[in-house]
Protein backbone atom coordinates (compact mmCIF):
# COMPACT_ATOMS: atom_id res chain seq x y z
CA UNK A 1 0.00 0.00 0.00
CA UNK A 2 1.23 3.84 -0.42
CA UNK A 3 -0.17 5.12 2.45
CA UNK A 4 -3.55 6.45 2.77
CA UNK A 5 -4.65 9.52 0.88
CA UNK A 6 -4.99 13.00 1.92
CA UNK A 7 -7.07 15.31 -0.07
CA UNK A 8 -7.09 18.25 2.43
CA UNK A 9 -6.15 19.61 5.91
CA UNK A 10 -9.31 18.11 7.38
CA UNK A 11 -7.78 15.04 6.26
CA UNK A 12 -4.93 15.81 8.07
CA UNK A 13 -6.38 16.42 11.25
CA UNK A 14 -7.99 12.77 11.14
CA UNK A 15 -5.33 10.54 10.22
CA UNK A 16 -3.07 11.90 12.84
CA UNK A 17 -6.27 11.66 15.47
CA UNK A 18 -6.84 7.89 14.67
CA UNK A 19 -2.96 7.15 15.56
CA UNK A 20 -2.64 9.53 18.35
CA UNK A 21 -5.60 10.78 20.01
CA UNK A 22 -4.01 10.53 23.05
CA UNK A 23 -0.82 12.48 21.83
CA UNK A 24 0.03 16.33 23.49
CA UNK A 25 -1.76 18.78 20.87
CA UNK A 26 -1.53 22.18 22.03
CA UNK A 27 0.12 24.34 25.67
CA UNK A 28 -1.50 27.72 26.17
CA UNK A 29 -0.05 29.72 29.58
CA UNK A 30 0.42 26.06 31.18
CA UNK A 31 -2.77 24.44 30.02
CA UNK A 32 -2.10 21.43 28.11
CA UNK A 33 -4.12 19.76 25.84
CA UNK A 34 -4.30 16.51 23.86
CA UNK A 35 -5.56 15.96 20.41
CA UNK A 36 -9.30 14.18 21.51
CA UNK A 37 -9.63 17.29 23.38
CA UNK A 38 -8.85 19.59 20.42
CA UNK A 39 -11.28 17.60 18.33
CA UNK A 40 -13.95 17.76 20.81
CA UNK A 41 -14.10 21.02 21.40
CA UNK A 42 -13.77 22.16 18.23
CA UNK A 43 -16.25 20.15 16.97
CA UNK A 44 -18.74 21.89 19.39
CA UNK A 45 -17.44 24.72 17.95
CA UNK A 46 -18.02 24.27 14.53
CA UNK A 47 -21.39 22.39 15.24
CA UNK A 48 -22.64 26.31 17.23
CA UNK A 49 -21.45 27.94 14.21
CA UNK A 50 -23.58 25.95 11.97
CA UNK A 51 -26.69 25.91 13.96
CA UNK A 52 -26.75 29.43 15.38
CA UNK A 53 -25.23 31.25 12.29
CA UNK A 54 -25.79 29.62 9.39
CA UNK A 55 -22.64 28.44 8.67
CA UNK A 56 -21.95 26.38 5.91
CA UNK A 57 -18.76 24.53 3.96
CA UNK A 58 -16.94 27.28 1.84
CA UNK A 59 -18.35 30.01 4.56
CA UNK A 60 -15.51 32.40 5.74
CA UNK A 61 -14.62 33.39 8.91
CA UNK A 62 -12.22 35.57 9.88
CA UNK A 63 -9.97 35.32 13.47
CA UNK A 64 -8.65 38.15 14.85
CA UNK A 65 -6.73 37.33 18.14
CA UNK A 66 -3.01 36.95 20.15
CA UNK A 67 -1.52 33.85 19.61
CA UNK A 68 -4.01 31.22 21.85
CA UNK A 69 -6.12 28.20 22.65
CA UNK A 70 -8.91 29.65 21.29
CA UNK A 71 -7.63 30.41 18.11
CA UNK A 72 -5.97 27.21 17.40
CA UNK A 73 -9.42 25.37 18.11
CA UNK A 74 -11.35 27.70 15.99
CA UNK A 75 -8.42 26.72 12.60
CA UNK A 76 -9.33 23.70 12.84
CA UNK A 77 -13.22 23.89 13.79
CA UNK A 78 -13.08 25.71 9.86
CA UNK A 79 -10.88 23.19 8.22
CA UNK A 80 -13.02 20.37 9.57
CA UNK A 81 -16.26 21.82 8.37
CA UNK A 82 -14.90 22.79 4.22
CA UNK A 83 -14.67 26.70 5.69
CA UNK A 84 -12.37 29.12 4.53
CA UNK A 85 -10.34 31.15 7.45
CA UNK A 86 -9.34 34.39 6.81
CA UNK A 87 -6.49 35.49 9.89
CA UNK A 88 -6.66 39.23 10.59
CA UNK A 89 -3.69 40.86 11.36
CA UNK A 90 -4.05 42.60 14.56
CA UNK A 91 -1.78 45.25 13.52
CA UNK A 92 -3.91 47.09 10.85
CA UNK A 93 -5.23 50.11 10.80
CA UNK A 94 -9.31 50.17 11.71
CA UNK A 95 -10.07 51.22 7.76
CA UNK A 96 -7.62 48.49 6.85
CA UNK A 97 -9.22 45.89 9.01
CA UNK A 98 -12.59 47.26 7.55
CA UNK A 99 -11.62 46.39 4.47
CA UNK A 100 -10.37 43.06 5.03
CA UNK A 101 -13.47 42.03 6.63
CA UNK A 102 -15.48 43.47 3.64
CA UNK A 103 -13.25 42.34 0.92
CA UNK A 104 -13.11 38.78 2.45
CA UNK A 105 -17.07 38.19 2.63
CA UNK A 106 -16.34 36.45 6.26
CA UNK A 107 -20.17 36.99 7.81
CA UNK A 108 -18.56 35.47 11.18
CA UNK A 109 -15.73 37.10 13.07
CA UNK A 110 -13.69 35.09 16.13
CA UNK A 111 -12.27 37.95 18.26
CA UNK A 112 -9.88 37.91 21.25
CA UNK A 113 -10.78 40.72 24.15
CA UNK A 114 -7.64 42.06 23.98
CA UNK A 115 -8.28 42.90 20.39
CA UNK A 116 -11.70 43.86 20.54
CA UNK A 117 -11.56 47.21 22.33
CA UNK A 118 -9.02 48.64 19.08
CA UNK A 119 -11.22 46.66 16.57
CA UNK A 120 -14.91 47.73 17.86
CA UNK A 121 -15.02 50.56 15.13
CA UNK A 122 -13.67 48.08 11.79
CA UNK A 123 -16.58 45.44 12.99
CA UNK A 124 -19.30 48.29 13.27
CA UNK A 125 -18.72 49.60 9.81
CA UNK A 126 -18.88 46.11 7.82
CA UNK A 127 -21.14 45.75 5.37
CA UNK A 128 -20.79 41.20 5.57
CA UNK A 129 -20.22 41.12 9.45
CA UNK A 130 -22.97 39.61 10.74
CA UNK A 131 -21.79 37.76 14.12
CA UNK A 132 -19.40 37.89 16.73
CA UNK A 133 -17.68 35.26 19.12
CA UNK A 134 -15.31 36.59 21.65
CA UNK A 135 -12.26 34.90 22.73
CA UNK A 136 -12.22 35.35 26.76
CA UNK A 137 -15.03 38.09 26.75
CA UNK A 138 -19.08 38.53 26.30
CA UNK A 139 -21.31 41.39 25.82
CA UNK A 140 -24.58 42.00 24.37
CA UNK A 141 -24.31 40.42 20.61
CA UNK A 142 -21.19 39.07 21.02
CA UNK A 143 -21.50 35.33 22.25
CA UNK A 144 -18.58 33.65 24.29
CA UNK A 145 -16.35 31.26 23.07
CA UNK A 146 -16.39 29.00 26.02
CA UNK A 147 -20.53 29.11 25.97
CA UNK A 148 -19.82 27.74 22.00
CA UNK A 149 -17.90 24.88 23.32
CA UNK A 150 -18.94 24.22 27.11
CA UNK A 151 -20.94 21.06 26.16
CA UNK A 152 -22.02 18.17 23.21
CA UNK A 153 -20.56 15.33 21.35
CA UNK A 154 -18.23 14.66 18.84
CA UNK A 155 -20.10 15.94 15.52
CA UNK A 156 -19.52 13.74 12.35
CA UNK A 157 -20.27 16.08 9.92
CA UNK A 158 -17.92 15.87 7.28
CA UNK A 159 -18.28 17.17 3.87
CA UNK A 160 -16.15 16.50 0.73
CA UNK A 161 -13.23 18.52 0.22
CA UNK A 162 -10.83 18.73 -2.64
CA UNK A 163 -7.80 19.85 -3.22
CA UNK A 164 -8.62 22.84 -5.31
CA UNK A 165 -11.25 23.97 -2.55
CA UNK A 166 -9.98 27.22 -0.74
CA UNK A 167 -8.73 26.81 2.70
CA UNK A 168 -7.49 30.39 3.75
CA UNK A 169 -7.95 33.73 2.48
CA UNK A 170 -4.15 35.28 3.71
CA UNK A 171 -3.90 38.90 3.19
CA UNK A 172 -0.38 40.74 1.78
CA UNK A 173 0.56 43.43 3.72
CA UNK A 174 2.32 45.01 0.98
CA UNK A 175 4.24 48.38 1.44
CA UNK A 176 1.29 50.30 -0.63
CA UNK A 177 -2.21 50.08 -1.54
CA UNK A 178 -4.80 48.05 0.41
CA UNK A 179 -3.84 44.07 1.33
CA UNK A 180 -4.35 41.60 -1.42
CA UNK A 181 -6.30 38.25 -0.18
CA UNK A 182 -3.42 35.25 -1.48
CA UNK A 183 -6.16 32.05 -2.22
CA UNK A 184 -4.58 29.02 -0.50
CA UNK A 185 -6.24 25.86 -1.41
CA UNK A 186 -6.10 22.34 0.45
CA UNK A 187 -3.65 20.56 -2.26
CA UNK A 188 -1.00 23.72 -1.55
CA UNK A 189 -1.34 23.92 1.89
CA UNK A 190 -0.61 19.71 1.84
CA UNK A 191 2.38 20.95 -0.43
CA UNK A 192 3.92 23.39 2.24
CA UNK A 193 3.25 20.81 4.80
CA UNK A 194 5.68 18.27 2.81
CA UNK A 195 8.46 20.89 2.08
CA UNK A 196 8.34 22.32 5.47
CA UNK A 197 9.20 18.85 7.08
CA UNK A 198 12.02 17.95 4.57
CA UNK A 199 13.40 21.78 5.03
CA UNK A 200 13.76 20.85 8.76
CA UNK A 201 13.14 17.44 9.68
CA UNK A 202 10.28 18.01 11.40
CA UNK A 203 9.35 15.18 13.75
CA UNK A 204 6.29 13.71 15.66
CA UNK A 205 8.39 14.12 19.20
CA UNK A 206 9.10 17.67 18.05
CA UNK A 207 7.56 20.26 20.47
CA UNK A 208 7.19 23.28 18.40
CA UNK A 209 7.40 27.37 19.99
CA UNK A 210 4.53 28.90 18.16
CA UNK A 211 5.78 32.92 18.31
CA UNK A 212 5.26 34.25 15.37
CA UNK A 213 1.31 36.06 15.10
CA UNK A 214 -1.26 32.80 14.46
CA UNK A 215 -2.43 35.41 11.02
CA UNK A 216 1.15 34.57 9.57
CA UNK A 217 1.99 32.29 6.76
CA UNK A 218 4.21 30.39 9.13
CA UNK A 219 1.79 29.43 11.78
CA UNK A 220 -1.10 28.58 9.53
CA UNK A 221 0.44 27.44 6.24
CA UNK A 222 3.09 25.33 7.98
CA UNK A 223 3.33 24.58 11.83
CA UNK A 224 0.02 24.12 12.47
CA UNK A 225 -0.90 21.90 9.54
CA UNK A 226 2.76 20.17 10.06
CA UNK A 227 2.34 19.60 13.93
CA UNK A 228 -1.25 18.12 13.02
CA UNK A 229 0.32 15.82 10.44
CA UNK A 230 3.21 14.55 12.35
CA UNK A 231 1.57 14.76 15.89
CA UNK A 232 3.60 16.58 17.53
CA UNK A 233 2.96 19.48 20.10
CA UNK A 234 3.15 23.49 20.03
CA UNK A 235 3.17 25.54 22.47
CA UNK A 236 1.57 29.14 22.32
CA UNK A 237 3.02 31.99 23.21
CA UNK A 238 1.05 35.66 22.95
CA UNK A 239 4.20 37.93 23.53
CA UNK A 240 7.85 37.83 22.14
CA UNK A 241 9.65 38.91 25.71
CA UNK A 242 12.57 36.92 25.64
CA UNK A 243 12.87 35.82 29.10
CA UNK A 244 9.45 34.79 28.64
CA UNK A 245 10.30 32.53 25.62
CA UNK A 246 12.88 31.02 27.43
CA UNK A 247 11.33 30.10 30.38
CA UNK A 248 8.90 28.19 28.00
CA UNK A 249 11.55 25.89 26.67
CA UNK A 250 12.82 25.34 30.04
CA UNK A 251 9.40 24.32 30.83
CA UNK A 252 8.08 22.67 28.12
CA UNK A 253 11.51 21.18 26.78
CA UNK A 254 10.65 22.93 23.27
CA UNK A 255 12.83 21.51 20.31
CA UNK A 256 12.16 24.07 17.44
CA UNK A 257 12.17 27.69 17.55
CA UNK A 258 11.20 29.66 14.57
CA UNK A 259 11.03 33.52 14.43
CA UNK A 260 12.51 36.74 13.47
CA UNK A 261 16.05 37.49 13.29
CA UNK A 262 15.43 40.03 15.83
CA UNK A 263 14.43 37.64 18.55
CA UNK A 264 16.99 35.56 18.19
CA UNK A 265 19.57 39.18 18.88
CA UNK A 266 18.04 39.66 22.15
CA UNK A 267 18.26 35.63 22.81
CA UNK A 268 21.96 36.01 22.18
CA UNK A 269 22.17 39.04 24.50
CA UNK A 270 20.02 38.05 27.22
CA UNK A 271 21.60 38.22 30.36
CA UNK A 272 21.38 35.09 33.12
CA UNK A 273 20.54 32.98 29.69
CA UNK A 274 23.63 30.07 31.18
CA UNK A 275 20.93 29.88 34.39
CA UNK A 276 18.44 28.43 32.01
CA UNK A 277 18.12 24.73 30.62
CA UNK A 278 17.74 25.08 27.31
CA UNK A 279 19.54 21.65 26.34
CA UNK A 280 16.42 20.28 24.63
CA UNK A 281 16.46 23.33 21.46
CA UNK A 282 17.32 21.52 18.22
CA UNK A 283 16.18 23.92 16.01
CA UNK A 284 16.30 27.78 15.30
CA UNK A 285 14.76 28.74 11.97
CA UNK A 286 14.51 32.58 11.08
CA UNK A 287 13.69 34.01 7.88
CA UNK A 288 11.93 38.00 7.07
CA UNK A 289 15.81 39.29 6.77
CA UNK A 290 19.10 38.20 7.24
CA UNK A 291 20.54 37.41 10.56
CA UNK A 292 23.44 38.95 11.30
CA UNK A 293 26.57 37.71 11.38
CA UNK A 294 27.61 38.69 14.57
CA UNK A 295 24.72 37.56 16.15
CA UNK A 296 25.08 34.04 14.02
CA UNK A 297 28.56 33.75 15.90
CA UNK A 298 26.71 34.42 19.49
CA UNK A 299 24.33 31.60 18.89
CA UNK A 300 27.18 29.32 17.76
CA UNK A 301 28.98 29.94 20.73
CA UNK A 302 26.23 29.68 23.32
CA UNK A 303 24.27 26.70 21.43
CA UNK A 304 26.51 24.61 19.40
CA UNK A 305 24.09 21.83 19.74
CA UNK A 306 21.17 23.63 17.59
CA UNK A 307 21.16 24.09 14.03
CA UNK A 308 20.29 26.98 12.66
CA UNK A 309 18.13 27.34 9.20
CA UNK A 310 17.70 30.32 7.35
CA UNK A 311 14.51 30.05 5.23
CA UNK A 312 12.67 32.28 2.41
CA UNK A 313 9.07 31.98 0.74
CA UNK A 314 6.31 34.31 -0.03
CA UNK A 315 2.99 34.34 0.40
CA UNK A 316 2.03 34.09 -3.42
CA UNK A 317 4.24 31.12 -3.39
CA UNK A 318 2.31 28.48 -1.06
CA UNK A 319 5.28 27.32 0.38
CA UNK A 320 8.65 28.11 1.26
CA UNK A 321 10.83 27.93 -1.21
CA UNK A 322 14.35 28.22 -0.21
CA UNK A 323 16.52 26.63 3.09
CA UNK A 324 20.22 27.34 3.82
CA UNK A 325 21.21 24.63 6.31
CA UNK A 326 22.84 25.26 9.24
CA UNK A 327 26.24 24.29 8.10
CA UNK A 328 25.86 27.40 5.81
CA UNK A 329 24.44 29.73 8.06
CA UNK A 330 28.46 31.35 9.16
CA UNK A 331 29.31 30.82 6.00
CA UNK A 332 26.59 32.23 3.86
CA UNK A 333 24.55 34.33 6.16
CA UNK A 334 23.32 36.55 2.95
CA UNK A 335 22.07 33.55 1.38
CA UNK A 336 18.36 32.23 1.66
CA UNK A 337 20.23 28.76 0.22
CA UNK A 338 19.06 26.43 -2.14
CA UNK A 339 15.84 25.53 -3.87
CA UNK A 340 13.69 22.69 -2.20
CA UNK A 341 12.59 19.96 -4.28
CA UNK A 342 9.66 20.38 -6.59
CA UNK A 343 10.11 24.07 -6.27
CA UNK A 344 10.89 25.92 -9.86
CA UNK A 345 12.92 29.53 -10.65
CA UNK A 346 14.79 30.99 -12.70
CA UNK A 347 16.47 34.64 -12.93
CA UNK A 348 15.37 37.09 -15.90
CA UNK A 349 16.36 39.99 -16.85
CA UNK A 350 14.22 42.93 -18.09
CA UNK A 351 13.53 41.25 -21.21
CA UNK A 352 12.41 38.16 -19.90
CA UNK A 353 15.87 36.21 -20.84
CA UNK A 354 17.37 33.86 -17.88
CA UNK A 355 20.47 34.91 -16.75
CA UNK A 356 23.52 32.55 -15.88
CA UNK A 357 25.06 32.11 -12.60
CA UNK A 358 26.10 34.95 -10.93
CA UNK A 359 24.10 37.76 -12.69
CA UNK A 360 21.68 39.59 -10.82
CA UNK A 361 18.08 39.88 -12.45
CA UNK A 362 14.36 39.31 -11.09
CA UNK A 363 13.66 36.04 -9.40
CA UNK A 364 10.58 33.91 -10.72
CA UNK A 365 8.85 31.19 -9.90
CA UNK A 366 6.71 28.37 -11.95
CA UNK A 367 3.16 28.65 -12.40
CA UNK A 368 2.89 25.53 -10.36
CA UNK A 369 4.66 26.81 -7.12
CA UNK A 370 2.08 29.90 -7.16
CA UNK A 371 -1.40 30.36 -5.58
CA UNK A 372 -4.33 30.50 -7.78
CA UNK A 373 -5.09 34.19 -7.71
CA UNK A 374 -6.14 37.43 -5.18
CA UNK A 375 -9.44 36.90 -3.72
CA UNK A 376 -12.40 38.76 -5.93
CA UNK A 377 -9.57 40.36 -7.66
CA UNK A 378 -9.34 38.37 -11.53
CA UNK A 379 -6.72 38.98 -13.59
CA UNK A 380 -4.18 40.75 -10.59
CA UNK A 381 -1.91 37.99 -9.96
CA UNK A 382 -1.71 37.33 -13.66
CA UNK A 383 -0.30 41.13 -14.18
CA UNK A 384 3.30 39.38 -12.63
CA UNK A 385 3.31 36.49 -14.95
CA UNK A 386 5.49 36.26 -17.71
CA UNK A 387 4.28 33.59 -19.42
CA UNK A 388 4.37 30.07 -16.79
CA UNK A 389 6.48 32.69 -14.62
CA UNK A 390 5.55 34.47 -11.74
CA UNK A 391 7.89 37.52 -11.37
CA UNK A 392 8.50 37.92 -7.14
CA UNK A 393 9.88 42.06 -7.92
CA UNK A 394 13.00 40.21 -6.16
CA UNK A 395 16.54 40.86 -7.23
CA UNK A 396 18.42 37.98 -6.69
CA UNK A 397 21.35 35.97 -7.99
CA UNK A 398 22.26 32.18 -7.94
CA UNK A 399 25.93 31.09 -7.73
CA UNK A 400 27.49 28.15 -9.65
CA UNK A 401 26.58 26.19 -6.41
CA UNK A 402 22.97 26.93 -6.63
CA UNK A 403 23.07 28.98 -3.25
CA UNK A 404 20.83 31.88 -3.94
CA UNK A 405 21.50 35.79 -2.83
CA UNK A 406 18.45 38.49 -2.73
CA UNK A 407 20.01 41.36 -3.36
CA UNK A 408 16.45 43.95 -2.64
CA UNK A 409 13.48 44.92 -4.44
CA UNK A 410 13.53 45.89 -8.30
CA UNK A 411 12.08 49.06 -7.01
CA UNK A 412 15.09 49.19 -4.30
CA UNK A 413 17.74 49.45 -7.05
CA UNK A 414 19.97 52.70 -7.43
CA UNK A 415 22.06 53.84 -10.14
CA UNK A 416 24.76 56.03 -8.96
CA UNK A 417 26.68 57.23 -12.26
CA UNK A 418 25.39 54.29 -14.56
CA UNK A 419 26.46 51.71 -11.91
CA UNK A 420 23.57 49.01 -10.53
CA UNK A 421 23.57 49.87 -6.53
CA UNK A 422 21.28 47.03 -4.97
CA UNK A 423 19.87 48.14 -2.13
CA UNK A 424 19.95 45.09 -0.19
CA UNK A 425 23.63 44.14 -1.03
CA UNK A 426 24.55 47.76 0.68
CA UNK A 427 22.06 46.76 4.00
CA UNK A 428 23.79 43.43 4.99
CA UNK A 429 27.17 44.85 4.58
CA UNK A 430 26.34 47.85 7.13
CA UNK A 431 24.17 44.48 9.20
CA UNK A 432 28.32 43.03 9.66
CA UNK A 433 29.18 46.08 11.91
CA UNK A 434 28.73 45.03 15.30
CA UNK A 435 27.18 48.02 16.80
CA UNK A 436 24.10 48.14 14.34
CA UNK A 437 20.81 46.38 15.03
CA UNK A 438 19.34 47.47 12.12
CA UNK A 439 19.60 49.28 8.27
CA UNK A 440 17.42 50.30 5.64
CA UNK A 441 18.86 52.11 2.02
CA UNK A 442 17.41 54.12 0.07
CA UNK A 443 18.33 56.00 -3.34
CA UNK A 444 18.01 60.05 -3.09
CA UNK A 445 18.56 62.52 -6.12
CA UNK A 446 22.11 63.57 -6.54
CA UNK A 447 22.49 67.54 -6.23
CA UNK A 448 24.59 70.27 -7.10
CA UNK A 449 28.05 69.04 -8.73
CA UNK A 450 27.32 65.76 -8.04
CA UNK A 451 23.86 66.37 -10.01
CA UNK A 452 25.35 64.08 -13.32
CA UNK A 453 25.23 61.11 -11.08
CA UNK A 454 21.54 60.85 -10.82
CA UNK A 455 21.10 59.21 -7.50
CA UNK A 456 23.30 58.69 -4.14
CA UNK A 457 23.08 56.15 -1.59
CA UNK A 458 21.20 56.96 1.57
CA UNK A 459 21.80 54.55 4.75
CA UNK A 460 19.37 54.84 7.69
CA UNK A 461 20.79 52.83 10.84
CA UNK A 462 19.03 51.53 14.31
CA UNK A 463 22.25 51.15 16.62
CA UNK A 464 22.17 48.01 19.16
CA UNK A 465 21.61 49.31 22.86
CA UNK A 466 24.34 50.86 24.60
CA UNK A 467 26.16 51.07 21.69
CA UNK A 468 27.50 54.81 20.23
CA UNK A 469 28.66 54.86 16.49
CA UNK A 470 29.74 57.15 13.77
CA UNK A 471 28.95 58.40 10.73
CA UNK A 472 32.62 57.98 9.62
CA UNK A 473 32.72 54.17 10.91
CA UNK A 474 30.00 52.89 9.24
CA UNK A 475 31.53 54.84 5.80
CA UNK A 476 34.73 53.51 6.48
CA UNK A 477 33.16 49.53 7.09
CA UNK A 478 31.47 50.22 3.81
CA UNK A 479 34.36 51.11 2.10
CA UNK A 480 36.38 48.25 3.45
CA UNK A 481 33.82 46.00 2.15
CA UNK A 482 31.91 47.28 -1.03
CA UNK A 483 33.04 49.08 -4.40
CA UNK A 484 33.32 52.81 -3.89
CA UNK A 485 30.06 53.67 -5.88
CA UNK A 486 27.97 51.25 -3.52
CA UNK A 487 29.34 53.16 -0.53
CA UNK A 488 26.51 55.71 1.38
CA UNK A 489 27.05 59.24 0.79
CA UNK A 490 24.54 59.61 3.38
CA UNK A 491 23.92 58.05 6.59
CA UNK A 492 21.07 59.09 9.18
CA UNK A 493 20.70 57.64 12.28
CA UNK A 494 17.13 56.68 14.21
CA UNK A 495 15.75 54.98 17.11
CA UNK A 496 13.79 52.38 14.60
CA UNK A 497 12.54 52.31 10.94
CA UNK A 498 9.33 52.89 10.21
CA UNK A 499 7.23 49.39 9.26
CA UNK A 500 3.64 48.26 8.48
CA UNK A 501 1.36 46.02 9.92
CA UNK A 502 3.21 42.97 9.59
CA UNK A 503 6.83 44.30 9.94
CA UNK A 504 7.93 45.43 6.73
CA UNK A 505 10.42 48.27 6.22
CA UNK A 506 8.59 51.45 4.83
CA UNK A 507 11.18 53.08 2.69
CA UNK A 508 8.61 55.72 0.92
CA UNK A 509 8.82 56.97 4.68
CA UNK A 510 12.87 57.28 4.51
Amino acid sequence: MSGVPLHSIRDVWYHNLEKFPGKLAVIDEGKSHHYRECDLLSDRLRRELATRYGFRPGDKVAIAGPNCFEYYITYWAVMKSGGVAVPVNTRLGSEEMRHVLDHSDAAIWVVHRDIWPAVREAASGCTALRHVVGMRFSEPGIEAFDSLVAQGENWDFRPEIREEDLGIIMHTSGTTGRPKGAMMRHGDLLFNNKLAIYAHGLRHEDVHMLVVPMFHATALYSLLPTSALLGSTIVLSPKTDIRYLVELIQTHRITTFFGVPTLFHFLSLMKGLDQYDLSSLRLIAYAGSPMPPVTIRKLRTLFPHILLHNFFGLTETISMTHVLPSQDADVRPESIGKLLPHVSQCILDEGGNELPPGQVGELHFHRSNVIPGYWKEPGRLEQAMRGEWFNTGDLALVDEEGYVYLKGRSKDMIIVGGENVYALEVENCIMTHEKVLEAAVIGVPATGVRAYLGELVKAVVVTRPGSELAEAEIKRHCVERLASYKVPQFIEFRSELPRNASGKVLKRLL
